[in-house]
């Protein structure tokens, strides 16, 4: 150990500053008092502005431990040449952009500040410490990413994209297995099976075909020929007339779950505790119905699905007249809840799924309650696409309004048309009972608005049309659809008129 202070003492008794001596070699870092400070301002005169000067007393500075007088320096250098590398180096600045900062804290602030200035001038927002255009916010908040060609798609699905997955149907292929395909096989769970096992496969709930589109997921326990020869037709024809009524479309495709028959519907909508289905019908209209739209169902992931279920039975007469209108109602449920959603209710759901908590008892009312558009219109648009439809496939001569009429004549067998103001009352609910009559009673009263073509009403449902579109507020949809409502009223007469009663 170095006893510097006992050397100390035994210097200052030779005598003054004056009688030492030292070689130029010798460490002057030990040595405290003025002879040192006055070295050193002596250096720091001769320096003057001299940059090259200046470094070199710094860099003397340094060898003799002064630390405190060296940073003095350095300053000063910088004060005469701010943009010093070697002092700015020293002193543990950070360059950036073309300036130096005194660390790289203030680097990052610098780095935010003007970021968001510029993001502010591009119209951008923050989102979790980014800057973004507002209106990729809805789709960050979905988990989405843009691919290579500019499309919001799944981050998952993107990710496994770029790792050479491929897509058949909705189910998801590793790069090993993909010869699979061209053999013409089907993945279902961890097998490989031809297209009759796949049907078997499929044909059980909850392992059904999941067949996408553009516009919507069928999700099926039918043969596959059967969804895309008979149920496909059936939906696409269906969306375009729900395209027709609500002037705007989903933002994202909807689920529609067509199952095989009457078994596999009602064991779906009260559920089976046995074989683990839990019930998907929260408001018991499954059985007042031959199909119904699902608040609480799932996929196996527990991701909601918001579905129009319904069904579709093939070997029977009475099975393949129904199953049409069946599968027009579902989409037309889906379709209407996915243009008028309840985003909060559903983030309390993904929520409580979450943290594996039951749903609150208040759920329904709130789910409902957010809803910009009464039940009228919303079931009345479905109601049209499952029965009051313009059938583009008759032939020429024939009756395109048979839809139309046979649902008229069953409102007038079961009583006729409520009062207007009743019917169209924004507090009006579907209960089961009366749902399928009620449902049907709106049906024509959105047949009337769309087919009547009476000129005051069509401006007041154009109007509500684009305020849909514009995405406006509860408050103000709710002036459009009560202005509707009071014309339709008004022109009850021409509403008779229109369907024959």
């Amino acid at each position: 150990m170095w006893h510097g202070l006992p050397l100390l003492v035994s210097l200052a008794t030779l005598g003054t500053p004056d009688r030492l001596s030292f070689t130029n070699e010798t460490d002057l870092s030990f040595v405290q008092g003025p002879q040192q400070d006055a070295e050193f301002e002596k250096r720091r005169k001769d320096a003057g502005n001299d940059v090259d000067k200046l470094w070199d007393v710094y860099k003397w500075c340094k060898e003799q431990k002064k630390d405190d007088k060296g940073r003095s320096v350095l300053r000063q250098i910088l004060k005469l040449e701010p943009n010093h590398e070697d002092a700015n180096l020293a002193l543990g600045n950070v360059k950036y952009d073309g300036k130096w900062f005194p660390s790289q804290k203030k680097v990052d602030e610098y780095k935010k500040e003007h970021e968001a200035k510029q993001a502010t001038s591009d119209g951008l927002v923050d989102y979790k410490g980014k800057r973004v255009p507002p209106a990729d916010v809805p789709f960050l908040e979905k988990g989405l990413v843009k691919d290579d060609a500019g499309n919001w798609v799944d981050g998952e699905e993107y990710k496994r994209q770029k790792e050479g997955w491929v897509r058949q149907d909705l189910e998801w292929v590793p790069p090993q297995e993909k010869e699979n395909i061209d053999k013409g096989l089907w993945k279902c769970g961890d097998k490989w099976l031809s297209l009759e096992e796949a049907n078997k496969f499929h044909s059980e709930l909850l392992q059904w075909w999941r067949l996408p589109t553009e516009n919507y997921h069928l999700y099926t326990t039918c043969d596959r020929a059967v969804a895309l020869d008979k149920i496909k037709k059936a939906l696409d024809a269906a969306w375009e007339d729900m395209v027709k009524v609500c002037g705007t479309k989903p933002s994202k495709p909807i689920v529609v779950i067509v199952l095989r028959d009457d078994r596999q519907y009602n064991t779906y909508a009260g559920g089976d505790d046995e074989a683990g289905i839990p019930s998907a019908d929260t408001r018991g209209l499954a059985s007042a119905h031959y199909s119904f739209f699902s608040e609480i169902a799932t996929d196996l992931k527990g991701e909601f699905l918001l579905p129009g279920i319904t069904y579709w039975d093939t070997t029977t007469d009475v099975g393949n007249k129904w199953g049409p209108h069946g599968v027009r109602s579902a989409l037309g449920m889906a379709y209407a809840d996915a243009i008028d959603p309840s985003t909060k209710s559903m983030d309390t759901a993904r929520e409580a799924v979450r943290k594996k908590k039951q749903l609150n008892r208040s759920f329904l009312d709130d789910y409902y309650g957010e809803k910009r558009l009464p039940e009228w219109v919303r079931s009345g648009a479905a109601t049209y696409a499952e029965r009051y439809f313009i059938d583009i496939f008759v032939g020429q001569g024939g009756n395109n309004h048979w839809a139309r009429d046979w649902s008229v004549e069953n409102i007038v067998k079961k009583g006729g048309l409520r009062p207007l103001k009743q019917l169209l009352d924004p507090k009006v609910r579907i209960e089961a009972g009366d749902a399928s009559k009620l449902m049907n009673e709106m049906g024509l009263v959105m047949a009337f608005i769309v087919d009547g073509k009476c000129a005051t009403v069509t401006e007041k449902f154009k109007a509500l049309q684009e305020a849909l579109k514009a995405n406006k507020d509860k408050k103000e949809l709710s002036v459009a659809v009560q202005a509707l409502a009071e014309d339709v009223m008004k022109h009850e007469t021409d509403l008779r008129k229109f369907a024959g009663i």
